[in-house]
């Protein structure tokens, strides 16, 4: 055994998945609050890059979310930062919605690791620790 859990990035993020849906549906004896959705989400987004192709999807989303703004001339020069700054505002700073946070929280660590600096920060060092446990 080379981890402290043995599941795999594949199987932890099925299994963070399924924690989730049951959770948010309130109505079984896990509970999941609509301000923790966010974190369970985040958490998804940072298993499943390393997942099979069944989550490689969600950095995808993230990477045309930075690219559908970055090449709107409208906008001038946005950078990947100001669209990660964006989704952050939109899930922390408006009101708590499970389908709305568990959809941005998911795809916030691909964005965060392509907007690099600062917003990488969080991303690869909870990556990093999160692999070492589930090997």
């Amino acid at each position: 055994m080379s981890s402290l859990i043995a599941m795999g990035a594949g199987g932890a993020a099925t299994v963070t998945t399924m924690y989730l849906y049951v959770g948010i549906r309130g109505k079984n004896k896990i509970k999941v609050d609509d301000d923790q959705v966010p974190y369970w989400a985040f958490g998804i987004g940072l298993l499943s890059a390393n997942a099979g192709t069944a989550f490689q999807q969600l950095s995808g989303i993230g990477q045309q979310l930075g690219a559908s703004f970055e090449g709107n001339a409208a906008l001038g020069d946005w950078q990947t930062g100001a669209t990660a700054a964006l989704l952050t505002i939109a899930v922390f700073g408006l009101k708590p919605r499970p389908w709305k946070d568990a959809l941005f929280g998911a795809i916030a660590p691909s964005l965060y690791a392509a907007a690099g600096g600062f917003w990488a920060i969080p991303a690869s060092v909870l990556s990093g620790l999160i692999n070492s446990f589930i090997g």
